[in-house]
Protein backbone atom coordinates (compact mmCIF):
# COMPACT_ATOMS: atom_id res chain seq x y z
CA UNK A 1 0.00 0.00 0.00
CA UNK A 2 1.12 3.57 -0.60
CA UNK A 3 0.95 5.17 2.82
CA UNK A 4 1.16 8.91 2.21
CA UNK A 5 -2.21 10.51 2.98
CA UNK A 6 -3.88 7.16 3.68
CA UNK A 7 -5.92 6.71 6.85
CA UNK A 8 -4.90 3.98 9.30
CA UNK A 9 -6.82 2.91 12.40
CA UNK A 10 -4.68 1.19 15.04
CA UNK A 11 -6.00 -0.35 18.25
CA UNK A 12 -3.57 -1.18 21.04
CA UNK A 13 -1.42 1.59 19.59
CA UNK A 14 0.64 2.19 22.74
CA UNK A 15 1.76 -1.43 23.11
CA UNK A 16 5.22 -2.72 22.21
CA UNK A 17 4.33 -3.56 18.61
CA UNK A 18 1.90 -0.67 18.27
CA UNK A 19 4.51 1.99 18.98
CA UNK A 20 6.91 0.60 16.37
CA UNK A 21 4.21 0.15 13.75
CA UNK A 22 2.76 3.62 14.27
CA UNK A 23 6.24 5.10 13.92
CA UNK A 24 6.71 3.38 10.53
CA UNK A 25 3.27 4.49 9.36
CA UNK A 26 3.85 8.08 10.46
CA UNK A 27 7.32 8.14 8.89
CA UNK A 28 5.71 7.14 5.58
CA UNK A 29 3.08 9.89 5.71
CA UNK A 30 -0.01 8.03 6.95
CA UNK A 31 -2.77 9.75 8.88
CA UNK A 32 -3.31 7.91 12.16
CA UNK A 33 -6.44 7.16 14.17
CA UNK A 34 -5.12 5.60 17.36
CA UNK A 35 -6.65 4.10 20.47
CA UNK A 36 -5.34 2.43 23.59
CA UNK A 37 -6.40 1.77 27.17
CA UNK A 38 -3.29 3.56 28.48
CA UNK A 39 -3.76 7.32 28.26
CA UNK A 40 -0.26 8.27 29.39
CA UNK A 41 1.54 6.02 26.90
CA UNK A 42 -0.86 7.02 24.12
CA UNK A 43 -0.32 10.74 24.73
CA UNK A 44 3.44 10.19 24.77
CA UNK A 45 3.29 8.34 21.45
CA UNK A 46 1.19 11.04 19.78
CA UNK A 47 3.55 13.78 21.01
CA UNK A 48 6.60 11.92 19.74
CA UNK A 49 5.15 11.20 16.28
CA UNK A 50 3.84 14.74 15.90
CA UNK A 51 7.24 16.22 16.74
CA UNK A 52 9.25 13.77 14.58
CA UNK A 53 7.06 13.68 11.49
CA UNK A 54 4.40 16.38 11.80
CA UNK A 55 1.84 13.59 11.59
CA UNK A 56 -1.90 14.11 11.46
CA UNK A 57 -3.25 12.06 14.37
CA UNK A 58 -6.48 11.46 16.25
CA UNK A 59 -6.06 9.55 19.51
CA UNK A 60 -8.53 8.36 22.10
CA UNK A 61 -8.68 6.09 25.14
CA UNK A 62 -11.16 3.41 24.09
CA UNK A 63 -12.52 0.24 25.64
CA UNK A 64 -12.64 -1.92 22.51
CA UNK A 65 -15.32 -4.12 24.11
CA UNK A 66 -17.74 -1.17 24.36
CA UNK A 67 -19.57 -0.71 21.06
CA UNK A 68 -20.59 2.89 21.71
CA UNK A 69 -16.98 3.89 22.36
CA UNK A 70 -15.70 1.99 19.32
CA UNK A 71 -18.37 3.45 17.03
CA UNK A 72 -17.64 7.01 18.16
CA UNK A 73 -13.87 6.56 17.83
CA UNK A 74 -14.03 5.27 14.27
CA UNK A 75 -16.73 7.73 13.19
CA UNK A 76 -14.65 10.66 14.46
CA UNK A 77 -11.62 9.37 12.57
CA UNK A 78 -13.57 9.26 9.34
CA UNK A 79 -15.10 12.67 9.95
CA UNK A 80 -11.61 14.18 10.21
CA UNK A 81 -9.76 12.25 7.51
CA UNK A 82 -12.41 10.79 5.20
CA UNK A 83 -12.72 7.17 4.09
CA UNK A 84 -10.56 4.73 6.04
CA UNK A 85 -7.94 2.60 4.32
CA UNK A 86 -6.73 0.11 6.91
CA UNK A 87 -7.62 -1.25 10.35
CA UNK A 88 -4.86 -2.84 12.44
CA UNK A 89 -6.29 -4.68 15.46
CA UNK A 90 -3.34 -4.94 17.83
CA UNK A 91 -5.30 -4.81 21.09
CA UNK A 92 -5.14 -8.11 22.95
CA UNK A 93 -4.99 -9.65 26.40
CA UNK A 94 -3.84 -12.90 28.01
CA UNK A 95 -4.46 -14.00 31.61
CA UNK A 96 -2.84 -17.26 32.78
CA UNK A 97 -5.45 -19.62 34.17
CA UNK A 98 -6.37 -23.11 35.25
CA UNK A 99 -9.95 -23.98 34.42
CA UNK A 100 -10.90 -25.22 37.88
CA UNK A 101 -9.60 -22.00 39.48
CA UNK A 102 -10.82 -19.50 36.89
CA UNK A 103 -13.53 -16.99 37.69
CA UNK A 104 -15.99 -16.45 34.87
CA UNK A 105 -14.97 -12.78 34.78
CA UNK A 106 -11.51 -13.85 33.59
CA UNK A 107 -13.10 -15.84 30.78
CA UNK A 108 -15.31 -12.91 29.80
CA UNK A 109 -12.43 -10.43 29.83
CA UNK A 110 -10.06 -12.51 27.69
CA UNK A 111 -12.73 -13.43 25.18
CA UNK A 112 -14.17 -9.93 25.00
CA UNK A 113 -10.90 -8.06 24.47
CA UNK A 114 -9.56 -10.49 21.87
CA UNK A 115 -12.73 -11.40 19.97
CA UNK A 116 -15.42 -8.84 20.67
CA UNK A 117 -12.87 -6.04 20.30
CA UNK A 118 -11.80 -7.25 16.86
CA UNK A 119 -15.41 -7.83 15.84
CA UNK A 120 -16.60 -4.37 16.91
CA UNK A 121 -13.73 -2.44 15.36
CA UNK A 122 -14.05 -4.41 12.11
CA UNK A 123 -17.81 -3.89 12.01
CA UNK A 124 -17.58 -0.12 12.38
CA UNK A 125 -14.46 0.24 10.22
CA UNK A 126 -16.31 -1.43 7.35
CA UNK A 127 -19.00 1.25 7.50
CA UNK A 128 -16.41 3.95 6.70
CA UNK A 129 -13.93 1.91 4.64
CA UNK A 130 -12.45 3.01 1.37
CA UNK A 131 -12.39 0.76 -1.68
CA UNK A 132 -10.04 -1.03 -1.55
CA UNK A 133 -9.33 -1.41 2.17
CA UNK A 134 -7.60 -3.87 4.49
CA UNK A 135 -8.23 -5.30 7.96
CA UNK A 136 -5.33 -6.94 9.82
CA UNK A 137 -6.25 -8.89 12.96
CA UNK A 138 -3.57 -10.07 15.37
CA UNK A 139 -4.00 -13.70 16.30
CA UNK A 140 -1.30 -15.88 17.81
CA UNK A 141 0.54 -19.14 17.32
CA UNK A 142 -1.33 -20.02 20.50
CA UNK A 143 -4.30 -20.56 18.19
CA UNK A 144 -2.35 -23.43 16.61
CA UNK A 145 -0.37 -24.72 19.61
CA UNK A 146 -2.43 -24.73 22.78
CA UNK A 147 -0.60 -23.50 25.88
CA UNK A 148 -1.59 -25.33 29.06
CA UNK A 149 -1.06 -22.16 31.10
CA UNK A 150 -3.44 -19.97 29.08
CA UNK A 151 -6.06 -22.14 27.35
CA UNK A 152 -8.73 -19.43 27.23
CA UNK A 153 -6.34 -17.10 25.41
CA UNK A 154 -5.57 -19.87 22.92
CA UNK A 155 -9.28 -20.40 22.34
CA UNK A 156 -9.80 -16.66 21.86
CA UNK A 157 -7.03 -16.37 19.29
CA UNK A 158 -8.35 -19.39 17.40
CA UNK A 159 -11.67 -17.56 17.25
CA UNK A 160 -9.95 -14.44 15.92
CA UNK A 161 -8.73 -16.50 12.97
CA UNK A 162 -12.27 -17.70 12.25
CA UNK A 163 -13.62 -14.18 12.68
CA UNK A 164 -11.22 -13.00 9.97
CA UNK A 165 -12.36 -15.76 7.64
CA UNK A 166 -16.00 -14.82 8.14
CA UNK A 167 -15.29 -11.12 7.68
CA UNK A 168 -13.55 -11.83 4.39
CA UNK A 169 -16.48 -13.81 3.04
CA UNK A 170 -18.80 -10.87 3.67
CA UNK A 171 -16.54 -7.82 3.33
CA UNK A 172 -14.65 -9.10 0.29
CA UNK A 173 -17.68 -8.08 -1.74
CA UNK A 174 -16.98 -4.51 -0.57
CA UNK A 175 -13.35 -4.77 -1.73
CA UNK A 176 -12.05 -5.21 1.84
CA UNK A 177 -9.30 -7.78 2.35
CA UNK A 178 -8.80 -9.44 5.76
CA UNK A 179 -5.59 -11.00 7.08
CA UNK A 180 -4.72 -12.64 10.40
CA UNK A 181 -1.17 -12.38 11.71
CA UNK A 182 -0.27 -15.24 14.09
CA UNK A 183 3.06 -14.48 15.81
CA UNK A 184 4.77 -16.73 18.31
CA UNK A 185 6.04 -15.46 21.65
CA UNK A 186 7.30 -11.88 21.45
CA UNK A 187 9.27 -9.86 24.00
CA UNK A 188 6.75 -7.12 24.86
CA UNK A 189 5.08 -5.85 28.07
CA UNK A 190 2.30 -8.34 27.21
CA UNK A 191 4.00 -10.89 29.52
CA UNK A 192 3.76 -8.71 32.64
CA UNK A 193 5.58 -10.36 35.54
CA UNK A 194 5.39 -13.87 34.11
CA UNK A 195 8.69 -15.76 33.99
CA UNK A 196 9.63 -16.58 30.38
CA UNK A 197 12.86 -17.42 28.60
CA UNK A 198 13.22 -14.22 26.62
CA UNK A 199 16.09 -15.67 24.58
CA UNK A 200 13.48 -17.74 22.76
CA UNK A 201 11.16 -14.80 22.05
CA UNK A 202 10.95 -12.66 18.94
CA UNK A 203 11.50 -8.93 19.08
CA UNK A 204 8.50 -6.64 18.52
CA UNK A 205 10.26 -5.39 15.38
CA UNK A 206 10.16 -8.93 13.97
CA UNK A 207 6.37 -8.95 14.15
CA UNK A 208 6.12 -5.42 12.78
CA UNK A 209 8.24 -6.50 9.81
CA UNK A 210 5.69 -9.20 8.98
CA UNK A 211 2.78 -6.79 9.35
CA UNK A 212 4.62 -4.30 7.13
CA UNK A 213 5.06 -6.98 4.50
CA UNK A 214 1.29 -7.57 4.46
CA UNK A 215 0.63 -3.83 4.20
CA UNK A 216 2.87 -3.67 1.13
CA UNK A 217 1.47 -6.69 -0.72
CA UNK A 218 -0.45 -6.04 -3.93
CA UNK A 219 -4.13 -5.26 -3.52
CA UNK A 220 -4.76 -8.15 -5.91
CA UNK A 221 -3.48 -10.60 -3.26
CA UNK A 222 -5.58 -11.93 -0.37
CA UNK A 223 -3.33 -13.19 2.43
CA UNK A 224 -5.52 -15.31 4.71
CA UNK A 225 -3.09 -15.79 7.58
CA UNK A 226 0.60 -15.89 8.37
CA UNK A 227 1.98 -18.16 11.13
CA UNK A 228 5.53 -17.51 12.36
CA UNK A 229 7.71 -17.79 15.44
CA UNK A 230 11.26 -17.36 16.65
CA UNK A 231 13.81 -19.45 14.80
CA UNK A 232 15.75 -19.72 18.07
CA UNK A 233 13.39 -22.52 19.09
CA UNK A 234 14.90 -24.63 16.33
CA UNK A 235 18.56 -23.66 16.15
CA UNK A 236 19.55 -24.04 19.80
Amino acid sequence: MKFNGKNYVVTGASGGMGILLCDKLAQNGANLILCSNDEERLDSLVKELSEKYGSQIISKVVDVTDEAQVAKFIREGSEKFGKLDCLLNLAGLSIPNKYEETDVNVYDTVMDVNIKGSFLTSKHFAAYANSPALIVNIGSMAARNTNANAPIYCMAKAAVNKLSEGLLLQLGKKNIRVTTINPGGTDTPFWGTRQVDRSKLMKPSDVVDVIWMVLNISENIQVHSIDFESFSKFNQ
